[in-house]
């Protein structure tokens, strides 16, 4: 019978746990041993399934779950209203429907909300285009590209025995192929050296991360990033993988 007429609220990027108290007709709490809670979350519309997990017995012999929504279920949904049902199987698998009201409404409403906590989004590859003696990544749209705010921005490095430098350039025009300038990384350098063997440096832009992925920050207002790598003349190794994200 009713286990709540009140619309729930989730948030995008963090996890969400809802609590339920499955009682019966008479209001008394359902004894859960030997039963299964599966709850869903549809869509409002077309009724397509979104989410279906199984509920956590916290509490069973009082009839108390609990249901979390993690963020990665809510990371490509649209901000809006949707749907969530719940089914409880008894030993034998007969499935019951938990029911949302005194008119034995099924569903209840949740909402999803954006906008609360920051959006995580994926990192780009950089690809390299030899230029002279030096390699330079594609054009990456960076945060006023975006509209984003932040202007903190990550690369990330692997290195295989790479003697050299590598540097970051933005730029602040309309066209990708505009004016590039170079920026200071938050250590104050403008170049990240690499000199094998690869070992921690007593020089605030030396850091040696052979086979392993290594970031480096740098802060500046920018439509256009692109990463450059200088390999020294008597270099022998290589430059695995470049990341960016901003």
């Amino acid at each position: 019978m009713p286990f709540n007429t009140t619309r729930k609220t989730i948030y995008k990027g963090v996890d969400s746990t809802l609590g339920f108290d499955i009682k019966n007709q008479d209001r008394k709490p359902i004894n859960l041993l030997g039963k299964d809670v599966m709850v869903n979350i549809m869509q409002v519309r077309t009724g397509e399934l979104i989410v279906q997990r199984r509920a956590i017995q916290t509490n069973p012999e009082n009839g108390y779950c609990e249901f979390t929504v993690f963020s990665s279920d809510t990371i490509d949904l649209d901000p809006g209203l949707y749907q969530l049902s719940a089914v409880i199987y008894d030993a034998d698998g007969k499935a019951n429907s938990l029911y949302a009201d005194n008119n034995r409404r099924a569903t209840m409403e949740i909402e999803i909300l954006d906008g609360a906590y920051p959006k995580y989004v994926s990192s780009v590859e950089c690809t390299f285009t030899q230029l002279g003696n030096s390699w330079v990544s594609q054009p990456i749209a960076s945060n006023l590209q975006k509209n984003d705010t932040s202007t903190l921005h990550t690369i990330q490095i692997r290195v295989s025995d790479f003697k050299g430098k590598v540097s970051a350039l933005v730029s602040l025009e309309y066209d990708a192929d505009g004016n590039y300038f170079p920026v200071k990384f938050v250590n104050d350098a403008k170049e990240i050296k690499f000199i094998p063997p690869y070992v921690y440096s007593t020089r605030p832009d030396d850091r040696w991360p052979d086979s392993t992925i290594e970031g480096w920050n740098f802060i500046a207002d920018a439509r256009w990033v692109k990463i450059v790598y200088t390999p020294d003349p008597d270099n022998t190794g290589t430059v695995d993988k470049v990341i960016y994200r901003s």
